[in-house]
């Protein structure tokens, strides 16, 4: 049987921390499950994948274990990034930056979306 391809979408900042770690779990426990896991951080999401507060890096630690758990499909919405005066560079994990459009192809081409 052909594992289901879940999207999970992260829009919130990591101060909402407990959100956050709730959000990992899902991913990680999604994956471990041999579902086929992809990941997007939009709007203040992309928040959660930069390492310098402090107080927020356990999160990005977090999200660096993806690969471990073979999610390796890990997109920023671009717009976002740039906004907020980051790059890919800044960020804990390689991600592909996506335009608009390239967002609404993502989202189709995932039988679940799991917003946050």
């Amino acid at each position: 049987m052909t594992p289901r391809r879940i999207l999970f979408v992260i829009a919130h900042p990591p101060r909402r921390g407990a959100l956050a770690l709730e959000t990992l779990d899902q991913l990680l426990v999604g994956a471990a499950f041999d579902q086929k896991i992809s990941v997007l951080f939009m709007g203040d999401g992309v928040y959660q994948l930069v390492s310098s507060v402090e107080a927020f890096d356990n999160i990005a630690r977090g999200y660096r274990a993806l690969p471990t758990y073979d999610v390796d499909d890990i997109y920023v919405d671009k717009t976002a990034i740039a906004r907020r005066g980051l790059s890919k560079d800044t960020l804990v994990l390689p991600a592909r930056a996506l335009t608009r459009r390239g967002i609404q192809s993502l989202i189709a081409a995932h039988d679940v979306v799991v917003p946050d």
